[in-house]
């Protein structure tokens, strides 16, 4: 982003009645920290575009599906691929018994018994 980051701490109140204020400074590159008293608890700090591409995240729930969907694929050899990981993360966070009926399917792996790690 090119900024030069400085660095203030406002408490929840002061950010609550300031908000937009503050994010207007992160978008000019400076990161505010949220005080719960003296606790720091959370952050406001500037991001682009390609930070959003790169943190494409499970929680620990999807995660868990995850592991134990593709143990069950390696058993009966029909893993699924996708094209990039936000469509994987979008499968994973509907109702499983949602998944089977949608339309938008993913593709099944053609090489079955080839797995890559």
């Amino acid at each position: 982003m090119g900024h030069n980051l400085s660095m203030r701490a406002v408490t929840i109140r002061e950010a609550k009645a300031h908000l937009n204020e503050l994010v207007e400074a992160a978008n000019r590159g400076e990161q505010i920290v949220l005080l719960r008293g003296s606790k720091h608890v959370a952050a406001i700090v500037p991001i682009s575009d390609a930070d959003l591409e790169l943190h494409a995240r499970l929680t620990d729930a999807q995660a868990e599906r995850l592991w134990r969907d593709l143990a069950a694929e390696r058993r009966d050899g029909s893993m699924l691929v996708f094209d990039a990981p936000e469509d994987a993360t979008a499968y994973l966070s509907r109702d499983p018994g949602v998944r089977g009926k949608s339309r938008a399917r993913p593709k099944p792996n053609r090489r079955a018994g080839r797995h890559s790690r």
